[in-house]
């Protein structure tokens, strides 16, 4: 601006060189060049341990895929009906909480007097019923943990539930938001409308204020119904794809019991936006703390990656022999 333009500022004898010089491109707030990165391109190589993220104390094999829980992501869990979802999803968010991430938990299928109930047993690791002269003592520690609940119960708006988290984050620096479950929040509010186009309102909502607020929104969602003998997988979250496409991490809490009545529950972690690395591993319930942890035999974690190994076998099947493997080429 205030500059001529080049023909009037050939007519009038200016020096040409000197506001060539001066000027600056055209840009648009909205693009940037490598130029403007290249700092936190080098911050993230060079603190790769923190840019990963807090690693869990209960689950090791959990930091083995996801590498640990980072600020500004959505993660979406799921799971069957009665395999424990909000009790293994406690125990996760307590055991970051005890390592002073700030959590606010959006109870909306149990009352939070139960929630606080799991979550002092699962962080005294034992049951206090019978044992109520620890109760105090038990208390005053977790009472210090930076831990909020919402008061909503049953069916909200999404922009209630949005305002509230934004004064927590203002209010109390929280960093990790948890929603259980999703359903359960929005009730039968949208009847009247496309209930799929209702539940990726929210989903969008959430995806932005993650974003915009570096905070961490963990939703807990219902899969679809189907038959107990199968797995799940990410399309069996409930609603259309935008669950599984705008979340960083899709989680999904596999519970054998259904099918073989044994009570064989592992965790798979079904998608990792971070580096990529899936898999699953085996868990094991102690109901006397209310606690899962890795299961201590030859059981290991299985990646993904040891099943695409076995993929690069095939099997050359020619008249009058025997199928014999062979490795594609």
């Amino acid at each position: 601006e205030g500059q001529p333009c080049p023909l009037e500022a050939l007519a009038g004898g200016l020096n040409l060189g000197k506001i060539v010089k001066a000027a600056v491109p055209a840009g648009h707030k909205s693009i940037i060049s490598f130029r403007q990165l290249r700092d936190d391109v080098f911050g993230e190589l060079a603190n790769a341990e923190q840019v990963s993220g807090i690693k869990w104390r209960r689950f090791p094999d959990l930091n083995k895929l996801l590498k640990g829980h980072r600020k500004g992501e959505l993660t979406v869990f799921t799971g069957p009906t009665g395999s424990g979802k909000t009790t293994f999803i406690s125990e996760c968010t307590l055991d970051l909480c005890t390592q002073g991430v700030n959590t606010l938990w959006g109870s909306f299928e149990i009352s939070n007097v139960r929630l606080a109930k799991i979550m002092l047993t699962q962080f005294a690791m034992q049951r206090l019923d019978d044992q109520l002269d620890c109760y105090d003592q038990w208390a005053d520690k977790f009472e210090s943990l930076p831990l909020f609940f919402m008061t909503f119960h049953g069916q909200q708006s999404i922009k209630s539930v949005i305002d509230t988290m934004q004064h927590a984050v203002y209010m109390y620096d929280i960093t990790h938001v948890v929603i259980d479950n999703l359903q359960f929040m929005m009730g039968q509010e949208y009847l009247s409308i496309d209930k799929f186009s209702a539940q990726d309102y929210s989903i969008g909502m959430f995806r932005k204020f993650a974003t915009d607020n570096g905070c961490h929104v963990t939703l807990v969602i219902h899969p679809r119904k189907q038959e107990d003998d199968k797995e799940l997988q990410t399309a069996s979250i409930f609603g259309t794809a935008k669950a599984s496409q705008e979340a960083d991490n899709v989680l999904i809490l596999q519970d054998r019991k259904l099918a073989s009545g044994q009570g064989k529950r592992s965790l798979q972690v079904a998608k990792n936006r971070f580096d990529g690395d899936l898999g699953i591993f085996p868990l094991e319930f102690k109901k006397a703390s209310l606690t899962f942890s890795a299961v201590k035999s030859r059981a290991k974690l299985k990646k993904v990656e040891e099943e695409e190994e076995r993929d690069d076998v095939a099997i050359v099947v020619k008249p009058g022999r025997s199928a014999k493997p062979r490795e594609k080429k």
